[in-house]
């Protein structure tokens, strides 16, 4: 289906929106702060024991974040990671250059706090251009994040084989990607959204899993269970309940430059796949999951 009003535009042409929608609406609806806390849990007890059973604390410890945005789970790594590694070195792929520069400001910061040796170098740009042109691309890193970023980095199965090159050989990738969402429920049931917005918000980390597994690699999975509520997305003046939209359909102001009568489709189909609780809220099941990946 195209789109035939000349007013939408995907999310991502409009930065401020972008992060506008993101952490004042989708951030604070799906427990962000939930996930990370289970995201860097898991990382201080299965992630960092593997880690440390595979590779010398003597040498400089290299990480890859693709897809950084500000980093905070990248940032949580490196305050883990110093207790046994006296050297990192962080490359950062993203493509906003205000995201890039807060977390540089934070690992700054964190340099100064501790006895480690920590180095950044930042590539502002689609993955696709660090890859193909960045002396950075050339390297081989300990471990590789792509934290909810892979739905943005192009082609799944060439961004997958193109990570897996950069990892050390007793190296991990640590992939934080949608099992079952209302976004990629959605974006599988409206395929145009994916053809306009050039996003795979429809890949699941099933997808992910089954490939890696064909590719002859390891993954352990932990499953993350969140009740997304989206009840001011069905209430037509509500600011939050637009910014979700947003987010959801990955074009900015959706509500205001779409047909009507593509956002009632997306209504009606919304409320189709939610439930609701004993207080009258509207619920949408989430499931997101960690996948650690190694030979």
């Amino acid at each position: 289906m195209a789109i035939k009003s000349s007013n939408m535009k995907p999310l991502t042409d409009d930065p401020q929106r972008y992060r506008d929608v993101y952490y004042n609406a989708f951030y604070k609806m799906a427990l962000k702060d939930i996930l990370f806390e289970k995201v860097t849990q898991f990382f201080d007890t299965t992630v960092m024991m593997r880690l440390t059973h595979a590779i010398e604390g003597g040498e400089e410890f290299s990480v890859l974040g693709v897809g950084l945005g500000d980093g905070p789970h990248e940032l949580h790594f490196m305050k883990s990671l110093r207790s046994q590694f006296s050297s990192i070195c962080i490359v950062g792929v993203d493509l906003s250059e205000s995201m890039l520069n807060t977390f540089q400001e934070r690992v700054a910061a964190l340099e100064l706090n501790c006895e480690s040796s920590v180095s950044c170098q930042l590539f502002n740009g689609p993955f696709s251009e660090f890859f193909a042109g960045s002396v950075l691309s050339k390297n081989k890193y300990n471990l590789i994040s792509s934290i909810h970023s892979l739905y943005h980095l192009g082609d799944f199965e060439t961004t997958f084989i193109q990570l897996a090159s950069m990892m050390k050989d007793k190296g991990f990738i640590i992939v934080v990607c949608a099992k079952d969402n209302l976004i990629s429920k959605t974006f599988n049931k409206f395929t145009w959204l994916s053809k306009n917005t050039q996003t795979l918000a429809g890949l699941s980390s099933t997808n992910v899993r089954e490939f890696a597994h064909s590719q002859g690699y390891d993954v352990t999975t932990v499953d993350i269970p969140i009740q997304w509520d989206i009840t001011e997305v069905f209430e037509d003046q509500s600011e939050f309940g637009n910014k979700l939209i947003d987010f959801f359909t990955q074009f900015a102001f959706f509500r205001k430059t779409a047909p009507s009568e593509l956002m009632d489709e997306l209504v009606n189909f919304w409320r189709l796949v939610s439930i609701l609780d004993e207080n009258g809220r509207i619920l949408a099941l989430s499931h997101e999951e960690i996948l650690l990946i190694s030979k």
